[in-house]
C-alpha cells in the first residue's frame, strides 16, 4: 500500500480516538492514537479489505484473544506476537454498535407522538435503542427520571437548544420489536 493509503488508515484511527473514544474510554483513545502513528500496525490494516480496517474490530479482535491490554506496549506485542490468529478473527467477525445514548436525540419527537407508542427497529442489534422509556435523560436544564427498578437505570446526557421542547415525561411504549440479520442476546 502506498503513503496515502497509509496516510487514510492513519486518519480513521485518528478520527475515532478524536469522536468515538475521547472522553469515553481513555484505553481505546491512547490504543488509537498509537495505532495512527505506528507504521507497522498500520501496515498490518493495509492487508485487511477496507470494511476490515474499523478500530472498534482490532481492538475488539485483540481484546477477545489476549484480554484487555494496559496499555500501546503490551498492545503492540500480542499484535507483533500473533499477527495471524489477529487477523482471521477480524475477517470472520464484524462489528454491531449499540448505542442507547441515541435515545437521548430522539426522547424529545417519542413524546410529541400520539401514546401509546409501538416502536420497531431495523438493525436494531441487541435492540438497546427500543428502551427510550426505562433510560434517564439528564439535558442540562432538565432531567428525566427513569422507573424504578432493581438495577439503576443508565443516564444519558445530551445537550439541547433553548429551542429544543423537551418532554415533561418518558413516552408510554406498550410494543417493541427489532430486525437485525445478526442479532445480538443483550443478556448473553
Amino acid at each position: 500500500m502506498d503513503e496515502e493509503g497509509l496516510a487514510e488508515i492513519s486518519a480513521r484511527y485518528i478520527r475515532f480516538a478524536d469522536t468515538e473514544a475521547r472522553g469515553r474510554s481513555p484505553l481505546y483513545e491512547e490504543l488509537a492514537r498509537a495505532v495512527a502513528g505506528n507504521r507497522e500496525a498500520l501496515g498490518f490494516l493495509s492487508t485487511l479489505p477496507d470494511l476490515k480496517r474499523q478500530p472498534n474490530l482490532l481492538l475488539a479482535a485483540v481484546r477477545h484473544l489476549f484480554g484487555t491490554p494496559t496499555g500501546w506496549t503490551e498492545f503492540r506485542q500480542a499484535l507483533q506476537a500473533n499477527p495471524d490468529a489477529i487477523r482471521s478473527l477480524m475477517l470472520e467477525r464484524s462489528t454491531q454498535t449499540n448505542e442507547p445514548g441515541r435515545c437521548a436525540t430522539l426522547l424529545p419527537v417519542l413524546a410529541r407522538l400520539p401514546q401509546p407508542l409501538a416502536l420497531i427497529e431495523v438493525g436494531t442489534s441487541a435492540g438497546l435503542c427500543l428502551m427510550p422509556d426505562l433510560y434517564g435523560y439528564d439535558y442540562g436544564r432538565k432531567v428525566i427520571r427513569a422507573p424504578a427498578m432493581a438495577l439503576e437505570p443508565p443516564v444519558f446526557r445530551c445537550l439541547a437548544s433553548e429551542t429544543t421542547p423537551l418532554p415533561t415525561a418518558l413516552p408510554q411504549v406498550v410494543w417493541r420489536a427489532g430486525l437485525d440479520l445478526s442479532p445480538i442476546d443483550a443478556s448473553d
